[in-house]
């Protein structure tokens, strides 16, 4: 049996100028992902209490009433038809059976939905014996998530889930979603230079799908819209100089850069109601900086605060439903039990 387990993680600034190209300073969360991939007569998924046995080719179809499992579908229907599969390394007529879930809090904009893809084609990969680097697996699990599942996503939920710790993820060169032949992400670790990490992150408990929230801005940027274009350029910019006030402590600094970012998002994308409550709450309450972590209209704030125990409990009291801490933790584990 493999056992796989991913961890979530929360942007601390230049998101979500990972899907243009930019650069963001990303942070693990202690909530994991976890799948176990074992032998099966019948090739069988159970995600979430979500249950089906496939028999057939149509069984590999979405499925409302049971959409969690479309995770798992979407990893298989991309394996059987891959590379892996034309080099004999898959084979696409196996049977083996796929248990997962997660606490990672469901589309909430802390990459708990790739954490979970990610764990599950770990796991399988892991169960054919099939080996690559983190950057190729990274890369695979984008592929996955914008082919299979339709999100229009970016890289730094891939590289973060499988590097964990705290980083700084560079994504120049890859805006264009080329494929094959792009570079990889670079992947600088700051962990061991950054004394502690003054957030917290507070989640609406609302859930919206990321993929959703994205579709139109990146649409815009792609028929070239000079806005979007120079707003998504700043915000890896921010991802920059962020990572340098992170850095050297520079608390006031990066707040100023964390509340920049937020305006640029407001502008080009929008917020929600229920974010901007919150993030006028933590600045009310002495925030220095608060903005999107992740999947907007819904999802989570990050806050910036000396004290970020007593600014959590303000934001418990303007609304939030669930705070969320950064763990510089593992990135994805596999064991095999």
């Amino acid at each position: 049996m493999i056992h796989v387990t991913a961890p979530g993680r929360g942007g601390i600034i230049g998101n979500p100028s990972d899907i243009y190209g930019g650069t963001v300073v990303s942070c693990t969360i202690a909530e994991r992902a976890e799948a176990l991939v074992s032998h099966s007569p019948v090739l069988t998924f159970d995600v979430y209490g979500h249950f089906q046995v496939l028999g057939q080719e149509a069984d590999l179809e979405y499925l409302p009433d049971l959409h969690y499992l479309d995770v798992a579908k979407a990893v298989w229907r991309y394996l059987r038809k891959s590379e892996l599969a034309e080099q004999g390394r898959i084979d696409p007529a196996a049977t083996f059976h796929v248990r997962a879930g997660s606490n990672i809090p469901l589309q909430a904009g802390c990459a708990g939905s790739t954490a979970i893809l990610m764990a599950i084609l770990a796991g399988v990969l892991a169960h054919f014996g099939v080996e690559m680097s983190r950057h190729a697996l990274a890369e695979l699990a984008r592929a996955v998530e914008r082919t299979e599942l339709g999100v229009h996503c970016g890289f730094q939920d891939q590289y973060m889930i499988l590097f964990g710790g705290l980083n700084c993820v560079d994504l120049r060169g890859k805006e264009n979603h080329a494929g094959a032949g792009q570079p990889y992400a670079t992947v600088e670790p700051l962990a061991a230079d950054v004394s502690e990490l003054p957030f917290v992150l507070a989640n609406t408990g609302i859930q919206r799908h990321s993929g959703e929230f994205h579709a139109a801005p990146r649409q815009a940027w792609e028929e070239g819209d000079p806005r979007r274009r120079q707003g998504f350029e700043r915000l890896g910019e921010l991802g920059r100089l962020g990572k340098r006030a992170l850095l050297d402590a520079q608390w006031e600094w990066l707040g100023e850069l964390m509340n920049e970012n937020c305006e640029i998002v407001r502008d080009l994308i929008g917020l929600g109601e229920v974010n901007e409550r919150l993030i006028e709450a933590a600045l009310k309450a002495g925030a220095l900086g608060a903005k999107l972590s992740g999947a907007g209209r819904g999802g989570t704030i990050i806050a910036l605060h000396p004290d970020p125990e007593w600014m959590g409990a303000n934001l418990l009291a303007a609304g939030a439903e669930r705070l969320i801490r950064l763990v510089p933790s593992p990135g994805l584990e596999v064991t095999h039990v």
